[in-house]
């Protein structure tokens, strides 16, 4: 009897799924508010709050059309938290700057649909923000020029990159269209453009996504070497004749874990999402935890 209820369990478990669809129509809003904790070495704790906007406004045959808007932002940090006041200028930058979405009849994002607006409006704002940062952060400019704190900021808003982030798991989108079954994997790219794994749990209406790097040495050098070209064009000469060396002594040795939970609504909208991050850079560990919450 032991070993038949070991095996029904077993049966169950693997049987356990959930279908992401939330329910859409023309003129539904969904409100969040997200809450994230950074720990940042050598910097100290940072809280970043912000709230955003989810808008049905369009049904096509093909499925639906959303805006989705970041009405505030709030960054509570010490002053010497550079990082934090980076991420918090990213985040400042998209307040008010409508993204309008194209989704399957799933909710999941499918296009961007004003990505060229999108790109002038984050220019025009661009700079403002960066001689603000520049003002409170006067050692900033030892460390990254405006030109290239300003492509890092635009390349955070290209259309791939947009889509990657609704598919981010403090996103409201992340998971619509999928069928979640317990025990399944699946590789996915973050938008910092990690390669990652992830395993996925199912309890009733409830998620568990468990996901760790998942990338060779080679391809983490790639990677750098792309970001490097892209961001930083100058010193993308340097970098290459110098990066196996460095990658050899282990001093670019970088790990990350992530554990996503969700609660989904009746409707199918997630009613909360907590993820915990940790990533560890040659040897320094940064945590967040992130709270995302209907209201």
């Amino acid at each position: 009897m032991f070993f038949v209820s070991l095996l029904l369990t077993t049966v169950l478990a693997a049987q356990a799924q959930l279908k992401i669809a939330p329910k859409m129509q023309k003129g539904d809003v969904k409100n969040y508010t997200t809450v994230a904790t950074n720990s940042i070495p050598m910097q100290g704790d940072a809280k970043i709050t912000s709230e955003s906007k989810y808008t049905v406004v369009d049904a096509t045959a093909d499925g639906y059309v959303l805006d989705v808007e970041t009405v505030n932002v709030q960054v509570e940090a010490d002053a010497e938290n550079i990082t934090a006041k980076l991420i918090g200028a990213s985040e400042e930058i998209q307040k008010g700057v409508v993204v309008r979405v194209a989704t399957d009849k799933d909710g999941k994002p499918t296009k961007v649909l004003n990505a060229t607006e999108l790109k002038t409006k984050i220019e025009q704002g661009a700079d403002a923000v960066i001689d603000k940062m520049f003002a409170e952060i006067p050692q900033l400019s030892q460390m990254a020029t405006k030109d290239v704190l300003k492509n890092q900021l635009l390349g955070a808003f290209t259309e791939e990159t947009i889509l990657a982030g609704l598919q981010e798991s403090t996103s409201a989108l992340s998971l619509n269209g999928k069928t979640i079954v317990t025990g399944a994997q699946e590789e996915y790219i973050s938008k910092d453009g990690l390669k990652m794994k992830r395993m996925y749990f199912v309890n009733g209406q409830n998620v568990i996504a468990n996901s760790t790097l998942n990338m060779s040495k080679d391809e983490m050098k790639e990677l750098i070497i792309k970001q490097v070209e892209e961001r930083a064009p100058e010193q993308a000469q340097m970098i290459k004749d110098n990066i196996d060396q460095v990658m050899a002594t282990g001093m670019l040795k970088i790990d990350m874990t992530q554990k996503d939970t969700y609660e989904f609504q009746a409707d199918g909208w997630p009613k909360s999402i907590v993820t915990e991050n940790t990533t560890d850079t040659m040897g320094q560990k940064m945590t967040t935890k992130s709270t995302v919450t209907l209201k």
